[in-house]
This record gives C-alpha cells, sequence and structure tokens, in this order.
C-alpha cells in the first residue's frame, strides 16, 4: 500500500477561462503526519490530464475511484460543462458512483483547505454530503444519477452544494442546474427539506420551522425566532396528480404528515389547541411550497420531476414541450394543499 495511489477525491474549476484540475489521494504510510497528497493543474480534459496526474505522485497510480467530484461555481456558469466528465463514464474502469459536490467559491480553497479537527477532505466531504442527505437537508446525486437527470427531459438536475466558511468546510444546502447543468439558484437547508418531501425522497424525522405570528407570544427577551415553532415529520404522504387545460398544464399537491412539536417559545397552550396551531403550521408550510415551486418556476428549471407526471398522463401535450420543458413549467398552475396532525407535544407543555 505504501507504494501505490489511490486518488479518491477530484476537484474541477475554472480559472482565466482554463480548466483546472485538483486530484487528492490518501497516504498510507505512518510516518507521513499529513494523511493526504494533492495535486493540480491545468488541462483540456481529465484524459489528457492523467500524465500531469501520474507526474504529481508516487508510486503507481491504481485507477480513478474517486468518492466525490467537486465542481466550483465558476465552471457551473457554463453550459454543457459536464462533457468534460466525458472519460468518467467512457472508461469502464472508472467508478460513476462518485458523489458531485457544487462549491460556493473557488475548489483550490477546497483541496488546500487545513484543519486539525476535520479528516482528509476525501472523507469529510462524503461523509458531509451523506449524513445531510440522511436529514433532508440537501441530496446525495452520483455521477451515474446526474448524468440521468441531466438527459431525462422530465426534470433538471440537483447536486449538493458546500462552502468554506469561518475557517470550517460546512454543508450549504442544495444548488439545482438546468437541463444544460449550467447553475441556476441554490437552496437553504430547508428548501432542500421541502424539494426532497416532493420528490417522496425524505424520510422521517425531518425537522421544519415556520412562523406562527398571529398567536400570543410573551417572551422576556427580543429575539428573531420568538414567533417561530419547530416540529419533526414522521410519515409523510404525498400524492401529486397533473391535468392539461386551457393550454398549460395544471398541478394539485397535496401533503399529509403526522408531526411532532420539538421546540416553541410561545405562550401557547398545546394541549387544548390543536386544531389552531395544526391549521397554522399547515398554512405556513403550504405557503413555503408555493414559493419554492415559484422558485423553480422563476428560473425555469424542475428538479421535483413534474415533468414525469405529464410525460405519464398527458404524453401527447407533453410531447410537444417536452425539448423546452423548463419554459413550460414555468407557466404551469400549481394548487397545494398541506395536512398536519399533530401527534406529540413532548414531555412538557
Amino acid at each position: 500500500m505504501e507504494d501505490a495511489t489511490v486518488p479518491l477525491a477530484l476537484g474541477l474549476d475554472v480559472e482565466d477561462q482554463k480548466l483546472h484540475y485538483y486530484v487528492s489521494a490518501p497516504v498510507f504510510s505512518k510516518d507521513i503526519q499529513k494523511k493526504s497528497r494533492e495535486a493540480e493543474g491545468i488541462a483540456e480534459g481529465l484524459r489528457q490530464s492523467k500524465n500531469q496526474q501520474d507526474a504529481q505522485f508516487p508510486g503507481s497510480v491504481a485507477g480513478r475511484n474517486y468518492q466525490v467530484i467537486v465542481v466550483g461555481k465558476e465552471l457551473l456558469k457554463y453550459k454543457d460543462w459536464f462533457k468534460v466528465m466525458d472519460v468518467t463514464f467512457r472508461d469502464p474502469r472508472n467508478t460513476i458512483t462518485d458523489r458531485i459536490i457544487a462549491v460556493d467559491g473557488p475548489v483550490s480553497d477546497i483541496f488546500n483547505f487545513q484543519s486539525k479537527d476535520q479528516p482528509p477532505i476525501l472523507i469529510f466531504l462524503k461523509a458531509i454530503v451523506e449524513s445531510g442527505s440522511k436529514s433532508s437537508a440537501t441530496v446525495s446525486t452520483t455521477a451515474q444519477e446526474l448524468h440521468r437527470q441531466l438527459y431525462d427531459r422530465a426534470m433538471t438536475p440537483a447536486v449538493s452544494e458546500i462552502k468554506i466558511e469561518n475557517n470550517k468546510i460546512i454543508l450549504k444546502g442544495t444548488t439545482l442546474l438546468s437541463h444544460q447543468a449550467q447553475y441556476r439558484t441554490s437552496l437553504t437547508y430547508q428548501e432542500s427539506s421541502l424539494l426532497q418531501i416532493l420528490k417522496k425522497e425524505a424520510g422521517p424525522g425531518i425537522s421544519l420551522t415556520f412562523p406562527v405570528d398571529k398567536l400570543q407570544q410573551t417572551v422576556p427577551y427580543n429575539v428573531d425566532n420568538v414567533d417561530k415553532v419547530s416540529f419533526t415529520l414522521g410519515g409523510t404522504s404525498v400524492k401529486i396528480k397533473s391535468s392539461y387545460e386551457n393550454g398549460e398544464f395544471r398541478y394539485k399537491v397535496n401533503v399529509k404528515s403526522i408531526i411532532a412539536i420539538t421546540e416553541k417559545f410561545l405562550e401557547f397552550e398545546l394541549l387544548h389547541n390543536f386544531n389552531d396551531m395544526e391549521k397554522k403550521l399547515s398554512e405556513e408550510m403550504k405557503v413555503a411550497i408555493e414559493k419554492l415551486i415559484e422558485k423553480f418556476q422563476q428560473y425555469e428549471i424542475d428538479p421535483v420531476g413534474f415533468g414525469f407526471f405529464a410525460r405519464a398522463y398527458q404524453y401527447p401535450s407533453y410531447k410537444e414541450v417536452q425539448d423546452n420543458w423548463g419554459k413550460e413549467l414555468s407557466r404551469a398552475q400549481f394548487d397545494v394543499e398541506v395536512d398536519l396532525r399533530i401527534a406529540a407535544t413532548g414531555a412538557v407543555e
């Protein structure tokens, strides 16, 4: 193992209109304190950069089994940047299960980042994406999944997003891309959770927070969050129905869930006023979902996959607009209904 180099993290970015690559590989020698070695360079493509990469690592390079591929936002501004990864799918020796991660900032900062309280980059990045996706704070998109999302005209891609903040690498949320893999916008943690709910990929235990501004509050200090209530979702049912009327697609989105209140600052008795709280939280979640869908329509993207329903149930109408589905979805009408039922309020009132 001491003589082998196994690159597990790849970075891609654009600087001065040139493609820059970054590679990180673990070091197995017990005599070396730093447990990873990095290489970087300028190349026209990944295959063309192979000799450059080999020249910067000792020993034999044992394939390209990347665990993560980090892409800078500067590169994401270019249409069809995904073609740079052609060799990943063309060469059967390469893995296609690597996680695609967008970075809000230069990729070089990520690969050159040093911190005593964080493991090597290649381990840490995969770990925070996997843990974040389990809690629905982001998505976990592999190279294979991104390829499918790009070439399926009924949806648009979504990948996880990170950044460096306060001298730490943190998970920021989700990056949304167009049909050409071009950057469109980003989602916060809560917006990412709502996206996962709409995609029916969210498991139980998701935490959401919404304001309940019309209920009485008596808090002895002034903070911005005094009117907010937090809760976790249990089993969630999401039903989406599509139709085509008067030259436009229409969707009915119905979300039902059993919830447990986890935090409230309000002077509000839950025990005998479940209905009021359920209605208020249901309305706030409905508004949040509507705003999220409006965001999708504004940027003419479809990370949920509403196009799947149109293709399945209104195929003749969908076929006419499938080549420009994002623009067509921006004209669609949505009717959202949310029904939350409180099952638990915690150990104290």
